[in-house]
């Protein structure tokens, strides 16, 4: 299994990325400084590092710097996570990918894909025909939430989206004492087309009751006993 490490002294990107590496079965690894990284790094030896650019004390320019230096980690991946307009100051430190803040979960992937060529897990999924509500810069939209799993859905929609949307969404489930509401933020990597017309969306950021309501939700749809 691969690891890798996220460098993050704020949460700006690590949920996100985390969210992401949940697709590949990567193992994840995080320090919140550049010295606690270095001390992780050199204990796991993770097959890529993905640090926050500008840190306190220890920037993550200055980290990349410094394990471009040494030869036990020269030639491991890392992809400098930055604002607008430093990516020529990131490759100058040796990055070998530079990604934008807000990260990009389907460019983070891609970085993920090209280094170590990882493959998205196959997902059971359980076919549903729950309602869904959701909303875009502030325009509310309505649809069907179908095959539903623990990355994503595809929602049955008339309301056209483009690939890279982010949608903030709301639906219920039903979980051993009743039924709860999942609010998410989900993101659009498919758009359905003719009969399918829809939307195949992955989820990017669920709040930890969020998740646990829907794991319940999805083991008690495995065992096909559903509550009424």
């Amino acid at each position: 299994m691969a690891s890798i490490l996220l460098v993050d002294d704020s949460g700006l990107f690590r949920g996100a990325a985390e969210e992401v590496l949940r697709r590949t079965g990567c193992e994840t690894l995080n320090a919140s400084s550049g010295t606690e990284a270095l001390d992780v790094a050199r204990r796991a030896r993770p097959q890529m590092i993905v640090v926050k650019a500008s840190m306190a004390r220890m920037t993550g320019l200055d980290l990349c710097r410094v394990l471009k230096a040494d030869p036990a980690f020269a030639k491991t991946p890392i992809a400098v996570v930055a604002l607008p307009g430093t990516e020529e100051e990131a490759r100058r430190a040796g990055a070998d990918a530079v990604l934008q803040l807000p990260l990009d979960p389907e460019a983070f992937f891609a970085v993920t894909r090209r280094y170590l060529q990882v493959v998205p897990r196959e997902e059971a999924r359980a076919a549903v025909e729950w309602s869904i509500t959701f909303w875009r810069d502030g325009v509310q939209y309505s649809g069907t939430i179908r095959d539903l799993s623990r990355g994503g859905f595809f929602v049955k929609t008339t309301a056209r989206q483009p690939v890279g949307a982010r949608l903030d969404v709301s639906f219920d489930v039903p979980v051993e004492n009743g039924v709860r509401t999942i609010v998410a933020e989900a993101i659009v990597v498919r758009a359905g087309r003719d009969a399918e017309q829809g939307l195949g969306c992955r989820f990017f950021q669920l709040t930890a009751a969020s998740r646990q309501n829907l794991e319940e939700c999805l083991k008690i749809l495995a065992l096909g006993d559903v509550p009424a």
